[in-house]
């Protein structure tokens, strides 16, 4: 009798200790298995937000190509209203000078008549 409970004492040491290897395996396998998970996700995450950046910053490029064109457009009409100004200035500048030899050739026309 004394036997069968040294026996059996054993036994549940021995099994007691088994138990409690598979279980640290079983948790160690788990924690290596978190770890990938935890890594499959950061690199998920990293690549969605190159991809997010990489999109915005495309964006931005089309928004600022946009504003050059648009300032471009702006230059354009610019140029063409001064050159327009310097045209009419010196239309107006012709005509002053018709004007007054006009004037001129009607004063000497009214000296002819008196």
């Amino acid at each position: 009798m004394v036997g069968l409970l040294i026996g059996l004492a054993i036994m549940f040491f021995i099994q007691k200790t088994i138990l409690k290897s598979k279980a640290d395996a079983i948790l160690k396998e788990a924690n290596a298995e978190a770890e990938v998970i935890k890594k499959n996700k950061l690199l998920e995450v990293k690549e969605k937000f190159l991809n997010k950046k990489a999109e915005l910053e495309k964006e931005v490029a089309q928004r600022n190509q946009k504003i050059q064109q648009v300032e471009n457009k702006l230059k354009q009409r610019e140029m063409v209203l001064s050159q327009r100004q310097e045209d009419l200035m010196h239309k107006k500048a012709e005509n002053e000078a018709i004007r007054d030899n006009l004037t001129n050739q009607l004063g000497v026309i009214e000296k002819k008549k008196e």
